[in-house]
C-alpha cells in the first residue's frame, strides 16, 4: 500500500513539474525560465526537479515523451472507436496537433529541435515517426493504402501535415476543436489520395 502511494506521488510530482515547465516556457520563454521558477510553480523543491529532470532540455524531452505516450495509449486502447488503422492514424495526427495548440510556441520549438539530428530531442522524433510507420504498415496490410507504396513516403506526407498545421496555420490556436479536426481531415484525404487503394 505504501509503495503504491509513493509511486503515485512520484507520478503526480513529475506531471506537476512538466505542467509547470510548459506554462513557464510558454509565458516567459525557454531561455528566461529558471529551474527555481519551475520548482516554485510546481510547488516542489529544486532538488525534486533534478531527481526527475537533470536539466531544462530534459523537461522538453519529458513534455514530448508525455504527449507521445498519451497518444500511443489512446490509439492502442480498446475504446478508440476506430474501425481500422487509417482511422487510428487520423486519431493520432489529430491528438498530436491538438496537444501542440495549448502551448504553441513551445510546441514549435520542440518540433524544430525534434528535426535536428544533433538535438537531444531527435530520439523523440524517431519514436513518433516509428509509431506512425507502424500504423501505416498496418493500414497497408488492411488494404487501405497501396501495399507496394513506400511506407516511409506515406509517413513523410503525414508528418508534413503535422508540420503544416504547426507552422503554416498561423491562427491554429484560435480554431475551434471541430474546425481543426475538419481541416486536418480534409488535408489528410487530399494529401494521401495517391496512396489509397482504389
Amino acid at each position: 500500500m505504501e509503495t503504491n502511494r509513493r509511486k503515485l506521488n512520484k507520478i503526480n510530482s513529475r506531471k506537476r513539474i512538466l505542467k509547470a515547465s510548459r506554462k513557464l516556457f510558454s509565458q516567459k520563454g525557454y531561455e528566461e525560465t529558471m529551474m527555481e521558477d519551475i520548482a516554485k510553480k510546481a510547488e516542489v523543491s529544486k532538488a525534486t526537479i533534478y531527481n526527475y529532470f537533470p536539466n531544462k532540455e530534459s523537461l522538453l524531452i519529458g513534455t514530448a515523451d508525455e504527449v507521445l505516450d498519451r497518444v500511443e495509449n489512446l490509439v492502442k486502447g480498446e475504446l478508440t472507436g476506430c474501425e481500422n488503422s487509417e482511422q487510428k492514424i487520423k486519431l493520432a495526427l489529430g491528438e498530436f496537433v491538438s496537444a501542440s495548440v495549448e502551448y504553441l510556441g513551445l510546441s514549435r520549438r520542440i518540433t524544430y529541435l525534434n528535426s535536428c539530428k544533433d538535438s537531444v530531442l531527435y530520439a523523440t522524433h524517431k519514436k513518433m515517426v516509428s509509431f506512425i510507420k507502424e500504423l501505416v504498415i498496418d493500414a497497408q496490410n488492411e488494404g487501405l493504402f497501396l501495399y507496394d507504396a513506400d511506407a516511409d513516403d506515406i509517413v513523410d506526407v503525414i508528418m508534413g501535415i503535422y508540420l503544416i498545421a504547426q507552422f503554416e496555420w498561423s491562427h491554429i490556436d484560435e480554431y475551434s476543436p471541430e474546425f481543426l479536426q475538419e481541416k486536418l481531415d480534409r488535408f489528410f484525404t487530399v494529401m494521401l489520395s495517391a496512396y489509397r487503394s482504389k
